[in-house]
């Protein structure tokens, strides 16, 4: 099913409207209540600046032009209420293998806008609590494949890297996020030597190229590149720090 969204998304090939998957289908006045209250989180909190965050700029930077190039897809999954763990895992793993499928390839300059909001609408506290349980594995998974995934929920007390007193992950129902992998996610993946590693065989030549220029970034890679016992940096010498 294809239902009409107030603002963003990407429609499929032969199509005018924007990219969105409903399972099982539901009356669209359901469905567009529901792709409204994302949009609305979507635009007025994660795609926008807020004074807890502990740096300037929107909580996620990629979400207005993502919305503007029309790269975020939506599926809402209104057959999990999250009382499953399997049912739950299995359903967002598929929704991550089908991203990689269906996503258009990473253009030439490594940053992709391409992303998926994985709406659970029928899940509760106990099914907010199932996603947290499943995340770390679902998230070996998408490391596993160049994708960063992050969950959601009214009850979710992820923090910001910047602010730990500030609960940056909150959304109004269940949601699983998933894009490529970016320069910036050193932040989450550094303290894992298997997603560190990933991480740096896509994203080296941007610290040998002198393209990171955010003091933490650097410091974090540098700090894994040590832990993990990869081979040292050779920074291009017309790049090297003063």
């Amino acid at each position: 099913m294809t239902a009409s969204l107030p603002s963003g998304g990407r429609a499929p090939a032969g199509t005018d409207g924007p990219w969105v998957r409903v399972s099982p289908p539901q009356p669209r006045k359901r469905v567009d209540r529901d792709l409204a209250r994302i949009d609305d989180w979507l635009r007025s909190y994660v795609g926008s600046v807020h004074p807890e965050l502990g740096r300037r700029g929107p909580v996620c930077p990629f979400v207005p032009p993502a919305l503007s190039d029309h790269a975020v897809q939506f599926s809402l999954r209104y057959e999990i209420d999250g009382l499953d763990g399997a049912l739950l895992h299995r359903t967002l793993e598929a929704e991550i293998r089908d991203f990689v499928r269906v996503a258009r390839p990473v253009p030439h300059s490594g940053t992709s806008l391409e992303s998926r909001v994985v709406a659970l609408p029928d899940t509760g506290p106990e099914g907010w609590r199932t996603l947290d349980q499943e995340y770390e594995a679902l998230k070996n998974k998408a490391v596993d494949s160049g994708l960063m995934i992050g969950q959601f929920h009214p009850h979710c007390d992820e923090r910001a890297v910047r602010n730990p007193a500030f609960r940056v992950s909150v959304a109004p129902l269940g949601v699983l996020a998933i894009r490529r992998m970016a320069p910036h996610d050193v932040l989450f993946l550094h303290d894992r030597r298997n997603w560190f590693g990933i991480y740096d065989r896509l994203f080296r030549s941007y610290y040998q190229r002198g393209r990171i220029r955010d003091p933490l970034l650097r410091r974090l890679h540098r700090a894994g590149v040590g832990r993990h016992g990869l081979p040292p940096v050779v920074v291009q010498e017309h790049e090297k720090e003063e």
